[in-house]
């Protein structure tokens, strides 16, 4: 039984684990943001320094064995986030896409890096 109950805790420990947040921004959008586990933070037109929070939206997370894609709704818009690998980014693969409440959608390359 202890050895059952010491597996469940390895696994969930190992399940749990925490990666290191990622800034990311696109020239086009002059904002730059965060994102971490549990939430994405915008930030002011490159003000991460000075630590300026737009909002903090909590999102869905859709994680592969590589990369990630984020959800989140901010300023009545859906802000799809995917960044195709954490460990090697890349202007091609990683992108946002903003999609307004009308159906407007558009797709900008991003530039990340762990912070």
């Amino acid at each position: 039984m202890k050895a059952l109950v010491f597996t469940f805790l390895a696994l969930l420990t190992f399940n749990t684990e925490v990666e290191a947040s990622i800034l990311c921004h696109t020239p086009r959008m002059n904002k730059i943001f965060e994102v971490s586990d549990k939430k994405v933070t915008f930030f002011n037109e490159f003000d991460s320094h000075a630590k300026r929070e737009l909002a903090s939206v909590v999102g869905r997370t859709k994680s592969n064995e590589m990369g990630l894609t984020k959800i989140v709704d901010f300023e009545n818009q859906k802000h799809t986030i995917h960044i195709a690998d954490t460990n090697s980014f890349s202007d091609v693969n990683d992108y946002i896409i903003i999609k307004s409440r009308t159906g407007h959608e558009v797709t900008y390359p991003l530039t990340c890096e762990k912070k």
